[in-house]
């Protein structure tokens, strides 16, 4: 299941997208993003080669959510509370979708699919690329597009290795007769091929995820020794599939949890919220609480250490209107306060798209369902009722440091300062 089964990651697809923008030469302390609420979203830059107009223009609130402009996307954020000029931190820590949203606008959605391919993302498969591709969607920000939890942690286990991917294996070595042949397993610096820039770019989107799990929506995971964590949420808008994706300097862990069938028939409503007594089903409820199960269990014994000195490179990116260039006061949540090293899931969620079709299956390795999400493209359900959810969770730890793991109107456009 962690290999081959495939479902919406949500938010947690977020640092993709600011992985993308950090390789593309944005610096994340000195930049800000328009995280300004109930808006239009421009198409992706990637659409229009060189037009500069496409990239400059900003979201824009004209005709939202049914009459944006062909091309355009509908967003909002989960709170009306996050509305505004972010900096990439904050909008990662409270999961800002119109922030990220704009930001994949700007960096390109063929740039997003590229790093997501980078981390070991079969974009075939998660409906990325290919046939009825999805990466000129603007909802790819939010995490419309279908991931394996093991995809999932080895994009983090590559972040939190100074941006060095591995590929996933489960054997280390083959010894016979004495003999010891160790195995020879793929990998490559992600950001880029100058070792020193390629782990200064990942310490840049370390930096971005370092609050999620003390001060964000994944506030029920922070250890109780309060170690660094880097970490991001996710959720679909039905509350089908959750994620959290965590990791300490030394290993990384995500935890998947979803429905067992996501096809959203009338009959068949199934939902995480709910689920065992906690009402909302989102990426920082169970997800983020079985992870810091987990870690108070297996990770606190390896003691706490340092994420490696965030260095910022790159320049100054400001994508947001002059009019709304005073910072956004985040969102409050929840700190996470203990309650005998089980702290109480955060009230609110995370962005997430409005849902696609899933993979319910790989269909490379076993045969899948053609009534089944994935299989003739059925969808999940947008009015999901909260009932008792049949659940099936996977997570999938992995070391730090070796992983097993269309044309549009034209108008007068206003530049980005």
């Amino acid at each position: 299941m962690a290999i081959y089964v495939r479902e919406q990651v949500g938010s947690s697809f977020k640092p993709y997208v600011l992985s993308a923008a950090v390789a593309a030469g944005m610096n994340v302390q000195q930049s800000s993003l328009d995280g300004q609420d109930f808006v239009c979203i421009p198409p992706d830059s990637s659409l229009y080669p060189g037009d500069l107009t496409i990239k400059n223009d900003y979201p824009d609130p004209a005709g939202y959510p049914h009459s944006c402009q062909p091309g355009w996307y509908p967003m909002s954020n989960d709170s009306t509370g996050e509305n505004g000029a972010f900096n990439p931190q904050d909008a990662m820590t409270n999961s800002v979708n119109t922030a990220y949203a704009d930001l994949w606008h700007y960096v390109g959605g063929q740039a997003v699919v590229h790093m997501a391919a980078m981390f070991g993302v079969r974009t075939d498969l998660a409906g990325l690329t290919g046939k009825n591709a999805m990466e000129h969607e603007a909802g790819v920000a939010l995490g419309q597009a279908s991931l394996s939890v093991m995809e999932q942690a080895t994009m983090l286990s590559a972040i939190d290795n100074g941006g060095t991917y591995h590929a996933a294996h489960v054997i280390g070595s083959i010894s016979q007769g004495g003999a010891h042949y160790p195995l020879v397993v793929r990998n490559y610096p992600v950001f880029s091929q100058v070792p020193m820039g390629n782990s200064n770019m990942a310490s840049q989107v370390q930096y971005a995820m370092t609050k999620v799990a003390y001060n964000g929506t994944g506030a029920a995971a922070g250890m109780s020794d309060g170690r660094q964590i880097i970490s991001k949420t996710g959720t679909t808008n039905t509350a089908q599939s959750a994620f959290f994706i965590g990791a300490i300097p030394q290993e990384s862990l995500a935890i998947g949890i979803f429905t067992n069938h996501q096809s959203g028939l009338p009959n068949d409503p199934q939902t995480l919220n709910g689920l065992g007594g906690i009402s909302q089903g989102f990426g920082g409820t169970w997800p983020a609480m079985i992870w810091h199960a987990y870690a108070e269990n297996m990770l606190a014994p390896l003691g706490a250490e340092q994420f490696q000195q965030a260095v910022f490179t790159g320049g100054k990116w400001n994508l947001v209107p002059p009019n709304l260039r005073k910072k956004a006061k985040p969102h409050k949540r929840n700190p996470n306060p203990g309650n005998g090293g089980f702290p109480p899931p955060p009230p609110g969620g995370n962005g997430n798209p409005n849902p696609y079709p899933t993979y319910s299956c790989d269909p490379t390795v076993v045969t899948c369902n053609s009534n089944a999400p994935g299989g003739d493209g059925g969808t999940q359900s947008v009015n999901a009722t909260e009932v008792g959810a049949a659940a099936g969770g996977i997570f999938a730890a992995v070391p730090a440091t070796g992983l097993w793991v269309r044309r549009r109107t034209r108008k007068q456009l206003r530049k980005r300062g």
